[in-house]
């Protein structure tokens, strides 16, 4: 049976987290004051990795989100009124991908600048995003078109690093809890090998506690 895709449906699915995002930050006033004291701040999301740049089956199909969780710590150091500085260092909880003996996870730390408005805070920073992958050692068996190979896996732990820029919005729906939709860059300054992952938190704010 002719599989039939729909071309839309990643559109559709970003619209709609776009719509919940923004619909609070629509309905609030302009009159909305501007919140100027340090915050510090917990964050609670998921990353999707490198979206379209991962292949996910033998038919060439690639990635678009996949269950990430991620967690951060953040702080909210305000040079005027309405622009802070913030600092951020988080990590995504360890995964396995298409190779189940082989562990993947992320720790990076971001040095963000955060414009707020009356509706939305704008994010731009930059960073440094470090991958962490292991396994049991030994070797894997695998197929390789008609025949089979032998492939070794990693024991110990082998670190990637990249340099990313973070582009993103924030909206405060209440004085505790924040909603955050970023992207990170990778090989910005290189276009064949640039590369994006998107994410989404909520945030608990602790406020001025530093």
């Amino acid at each position: 049976m002719k599989k039939i895709k729909c071309p839309t449906l990643r559109l559709n699915v970003v619209t709609l987290f776009v719509l919940i995002f923004c619909m609070p930050a629509y309905s609030a006033t302009k009159s909305k004051p501007s919140q100027s004291s340090n915050d510090f701040y917990l964050s609670l999301g998921n990353l999707c990795e490198y979206v379209g740049k991962i292949q996910t089956d033998s038919n060439g199909g690639k990635n678009f989100c996949s269950f990430t969780p991620s967690l951060s710590l953040n702080y909210d150091y305000f040079v005027i009124p309405d622009f802070a500085l913030s600092p951020e260092i988080g990590a995504t909880l360890p995964k396995s991908g298409r190779d189940s003996n082989i562990k993947t996870m992320t720790l990076y730390a971001l040095m963000n600048g955060k414009y707020k408005t009356s509706y939305v805070n704008f994010i731009v920073g930059a960073g440094v995003y470090l991958t962490r992958i292991w396994g049991p050692g030994g070797d894997e068996t695998l197929n390789n078109g008609n025949s089979s190979d032998s492939f070794p896996l990693p024991k110990d732990p082998v670190y990637t690093r990249n340099f990313i820029v973070n582009l993103g919005v924030s909206n405060e729906f209440s004085q505790d809890i924040s909603g955050e939709l970023y992207t990170y860059i990778f090989n910005a300054l290189k276009k064949e090998d640039r590369s994006f992952s998107l994410g989404f938190s909520l945030s608990y704010h602790f406020g001025e506690i530093l």
